[in-house]
């Protein structure tokens, strides 16, 4: 058949025209999606400037994550009334993506400002702090302690009761211990935690308004006993009497520096009044 110049195109004009290779084009004519208008006996090609409009509709819903199988039936039984079916279903789909994004661009906002703040943290201070606010924890047991290997248990547990409850938080992995056990020998925690916000109706536990004793520790996991007797001998001291639970709230983690013994750890227990 002879080729009209100014109403058919070749596949490599064609692909030209609509902003795609030609490997594209051959594959959406293997599997059906998208065919040119003549195939010539010579084996070539050509397209019809009006199929332009056909493959923007299919460029519109690859957009839109439309799987190719999706978008071949539509277009075998497209109407008016499928196309409103369509976009109100993508609609819906990008609404969902929408919320999805900006819950996530929260997330991120907020561990921005977590690090921010810990970076200017003068942490050879221990402090008098007063917390004018509960903080929303979500808190699981951890496992008896027989080694390291009962504490990536329990890390595991943390973890997969997070996911089983869709709790996301920007906050990193924290550790909890019984005040008794510190004086005796820190051993072992009695929980992990991870901080949410008020409005998560995932909380189990309410780390109380009050006045804290906080300290901030720089040198690994294997001495961070000295910064809890630093803080014990400051409370005796100063005529103090710490109560409940030791908190470890993790400032500086993996994401920002390279080594554990880098990590920025605060640790602040409730001080009786």
């Amino acid at each position: 058949m002879k080729k009209k110049s100014h109403i058919y195109f070749t596949t490599g004009e064609f692909a030209n025209l609509v902003g795609v290779s030609k490997d594209t084009l051959f594959h959406y004519d293997k599997i059906g999606v998208f065919s040119p208008e003549i195939k010539g006996n010579n084996h070539y090609r050509y397209y019809s400037v009006y199929q332009a409009e056909v493959f923007n509709v299919i460029a519109t819903l690859k957009e839109v994550n439309m799987p190719l199988k999706e978008i071949k039936a539509y277009l075998n039984k497209r109407t008016p009334d499928e196309y409103i079916l369509l976009l109100e279903k993508e609609e819906a789909s990008l609404d969902t993506k929408i919320r999805e994004l900006q819950k996530m661009k929260g997330l991120i906002s907020q561990k921005i400002s977590i690090t921010k703040s810990a970076v200017g943290i003068n942490t050879s201070e221990i402090l008098l702090e007063e917390k004018i606010k509960d903080e929303f924890l979500v808190i699981t047991k951890t496992v008896p302690f027989t080694g390291e290997k009962s504490i990536a248990a329990s890390i595991k547990k943390h973890y997969e009761y997070l996911n089983e409850h869709n709790i996301i938080s920007p906050y990193s992995l924290g550790c909890m211990v019984d005040s008794e056990k510190v004086f005796d020998d820190l051993d072992s925690y009695d929980y992990f935690f991870t901080k949410v916000s008020k409005t998560s109706d995932s909380y189990n536990f309410i780390r109380e308004k009050g006045s804290y004793l906080t300290a901030y520790h720089t040198k690994g996991y294997l001495n961070i006993k000295d910064t809890y007797d630093r803080i014990l001998e400051f409370a005796k001291n100063e005529g103090l009497k710490p109560e409940g639970y030791f908190y470890e709230d993790v400032l500086l983690d993996e994401l920002s520096v390279k080594e554990y013994d880098q990590y920025l750890i605060q640790i602040s227990i409730k001080i009786l009044k």
